[in-house]
């Protein structure tokens, strides 16, 4: 568990999405060519929305409210003549790009030939439909402001192998880890059987100033969307009280989430967890970190 937020980034961005929704309007971009777009949407009930694509075909849109996050990914194409892409039931964006500003423009370096990389700012306009589950938000609109980039692929000369008495090692660079006040840090992670859902709390130095952190998520498959919703919120260093010599937590996050928790250690055996929190989450049902289906562990560093 000690890298329990690396493994639950790599499970909750690598999940495999095969099947294409479509193609964007326009011709498709040159062999070798990347088009990666940003999209600035209108979202209701004070929530900030962000749409982009990434080179591997992924297109996600993200939605913001104060701690609260949800994101949605799915299969999709941009080209240079805009994008689009289909979130299941929930709605679908199909723009064409009308470029209104030139913002960069890189020519290939010495020696290498292909035509320039280019950022432009500009209008896309067409079909912007979402609506997230039980009406969380609502996104409409034929038109929205972002950027374009095209990243053409450039022919260079080989580059020369790298003397390997030049290189340097950064593990030999790397400090060691100051283990002064390790007892005054903690975290703790609670992660539900198959990583449906996970809770994490973390504090670093109590006694000097320190902050608590709660984090909730929750990861979804479905209609061909890989869906991560999470809520994080800050509190006192009092709201994660712990004893590393004894293997106990006492747990009170802040508000938006409720309830509370507590966990105890045990030898040659699963900790004993018992919790009330419940994590409000956009869109879909609280997490209820309470029952058996949690595995917890608890640690002496700060790992946020």
């Amino acid at each position: 568990m000690r890298h329990v937020f690396l493994l639950l980034s790599v499970i909750a961005l690598a999940t495999a999405l095969t099947v294409l929704t479509g193609v964007a309007s326009g011709a498709g971009p040159e062999q070798g060519t990347v088009v990666l777009v940003k999209l600035e949407l209108k979202a209701s009930n004070g929530l900030h929305a962000h749409l982009e694509n990434s080179e591997d075909g992924t297109v996600t849109l993200e939605l913001r409210k104060e701690g609260q996050i949800a994101t949605y990914k799915v299969p999709g194409e941009a080209t240079e003549g805009g994008l689009k892409a289909r979130f299941g039931r929930l709605g679908l964006i199909d723009v064409a790009f009308t470029p209104t500003k030139m913002l960069n423009s890189t020519e290939p370096g010495r020696g290498c030939t292909g035509p320039p990389r280019t950022l432009r700012e500009g209008v896309f306009i067409g079909t912007i439909d979402f609506t997230g589950e039980r009406e969380f938000v609502r996104i409409e609109g034929s038109q929205a402001i972002g950027s374009m980039s095209v990243i053409s692929e450039w022919e260079c000369p080989e580059a020369e192998a790298m003397d390997p008495f030049a290189r340097v090692s950064r593990l030999s660079e790397a400090t060691s880890r100051d283990e002064k006040g390790k007892g005054e840090s903690a975290t703790l992670a609670a992660v539900r059987r198959g990583f449906s859902s996970y809770f994490v709390a973390g504090v670093a130095h109590r006694h000097s100033g320190g902050k608590s952190i709660f984090l909730g998520a929750k990861i979804e498959i479905r209609e061909g969307m890989d869906i991560w919703r999470a809520t994080e919120v800050r509190g006192p260093a009092s709201a994660f009280d712990f004893n590393h010599a004894a293997g106990t937590a006492a747990l009170r996050p802040p508000a938006p989430f409720s309830g509370h928790a507590s966990f105890a250690a045990r030898p040659r055996s699963r900790g004993l967890w018992r919790s009330t929190i419940q994590v409000p989450l956009l869109g879909a049902n609280p997490i209820s970190t309470g029952g058996p289906g949690f595995r917890v562990t608890l640690r002496p560093e700060y790992q946020f």
